[in-house]
């Protein structure tokens, strides 16, 4: 049953009390102001939901272009550069974290992902390959995805996801995706705040929704 499944993995996961949320983001030069408050927004309901769950929570901000870095929560949504994008640097990053610093069986995690959705070409496989090997279930928690005002779908680091998704490459309950402002056809230009607001509200719900899935029971 999922019940059952969830309390054998409960048994992997101690202490329960204890959980990591990662921030990581695209910090290329797309990835403007308007892109990063969106960003901002969600990660602040993101870490609210969570920390209701568990005694202590750290967070760590990760930033990247073509390389990944640490970074402070000021400069994760306001730094940027011109430099290109290589998404796949920002999950090597956090799996550096892992082997040391916070070693999985001592910590619940949960990995947020945000992009505008462009990624260098050449990167994509090793993104959904890194994504698939090193972020499974007895590693993460969960893994979501966000893809804010990108251009186009088509192409599109949610795509690409998507894909993977559906070919069970990786595991829908533990690997989701949500995109805010953009449709098949790309950027809805005329986004008012409402809109922004109540895309933000419903990517969050989908990103968290079954949460048995993602919150593991102590008992």
């Amino acid at each position: 049953s999922e019940d059952k499944r969830f309390r054998q993995y409960n048994e992997i996961k101690i202490p329960s009390s204890n959980a990591l949320i990662i921030f990581a983001r695209d910090g290329s030069g797309s990835m403007d102001a308007t892109k990063c408050d969106i960003i901002n927004d969600m990660a602040w309901w993101l870490d609210t939901w969570i920390r209701r769950f568990y005694d202590r929570v750290d967070k760590l901000h990760v930033w990247h272009d073509s390389a990944a870095i640490e970074v402070d929560e000021e400069k994760f949504y306001k730094y940027r550069s011109g430099g290109g994008t290589t998404c796949s640097s920002a999950l090597k990053f956090i799996t550096q974290q892992f082997e040391n610093r916070y070693p999985p069986e001592k910590w619940n995690i949960y990995v947020f992902y945000f992009t505008d959705g462009e990624n260098w070409e050449e990167d994509n496989e090793l993104f959904i390959k890194t994504l698939s090997e090193e972020f499974t279930h007895n590693v993460v928690n969960f893994t979501g995805i966000t893809q804010v005002l990108s251009t186009s779908y088509e192409g599109s680091v949610k795509q690409l996801v998507d894909d993977a998704i559906q070919k069970s490459v990786l595991d829908k309950e533990y690997v989701r995706t949500v995109s805010i402002g953009t449709g098949k056809t790309g950027w809805n230009q005329s986004l008012t705040e409402e809109d922004r607001n109540e895309q933000i509200i419903q990517a969050i719900k989908t990103l968290l929704g079954n949460a048995d899935a993602i919150v593991k029971d102590p008992d």
